[in-house]
């Protein structure tokens, strides 16, 4: 178990400041975290909990997470792009994804077309929210959907998906999580919309 690399996904969480992976014998033991306060515990712990089996296919008891939270001058209030549909249509080969998005209350929308395999079938629909994400902010070649995964946990179904960015030169995966309750397409959405989200602050808009 490459502890060092747990720890550096994990000081790319939002909010996370610096972790401290204790393990023994491949077992992870303790991971202890300082944390800023622009984010709840509660979400922080989630996102290590998603970002843990995503990366690494590791379980982690919530238990065995610790939080300790400091004041940051950087909290501050930003608007946030929320999910208003989406359509998806398959034909024969080819499938086509549609995402309308809002923020600020205006629409956004945009389109992706692409070949109609299952992996696709999942990962288009993220690929086109990124997409109007970038029609948001003016800016095209921000965001690359690395993968979008659907696991279970007590009977609960959860999309995951991680989203590279690219700011100021340097790369970033982001991961977001969400649980699918009736329509998978708009759970894949409402997902990637939690990655970027929690990253949104730091683009321009």
């Amino acid at each position: 178990m490459d502890i060092n690399a747990i720890q550096e996904i994990l000081n790319k969480i939002e909010g996370v400041i610096n972790s401290k992976v204790v393990a023994e014998k491949e077992e992870i033991q303790e991971i202890h975290i300082l944390a800023n306060n622009i984010r709840s515990p509660k979400q922080i712990v989630r996102d290590i909990e998603s970002t843990l089996y995503a990366q690494f296919n590791y379980r982690i008891d919530k238990n065995k997470i610790s939080i300790a939270a400091i004041q940051s001058e950087d909290c501050v209030v930003v608007k946030r792009i929320r999910l208003s549909g989406v359509s998806v249509i398959s034909k024969d080969n080819v499938i086509e994804c549609s995402v309308t998005l809002i923020y600020d209350e205006k629409e956004y929308s945009t389109k992706e077309v692409g070949i109609n395999t299952a992996a696709n079938r999942k990962k288009i629909v993220a690929a086109a929210t990124v997409k109007t994400v970038e029609q948001i902010l003016g800016q095209a070649y921000i965001f690359d959907v690395q993968d979008v995964i659907i696991n279970s946990s007590n009977n609960i179904n959860i999309a995951t998906v991680l989203v590279n960015v690219m700011l100021g030169g340097n790369e970033e995966t982001l991961v977001g999580s969400a649980i699918i309750k009736k329509d998978i397409n708009e759970t894949i959405a409402k997902a990637t919309l939690d990655a970027i989200n929690r990253r949104i602050q730091r683009i321009t808009l």
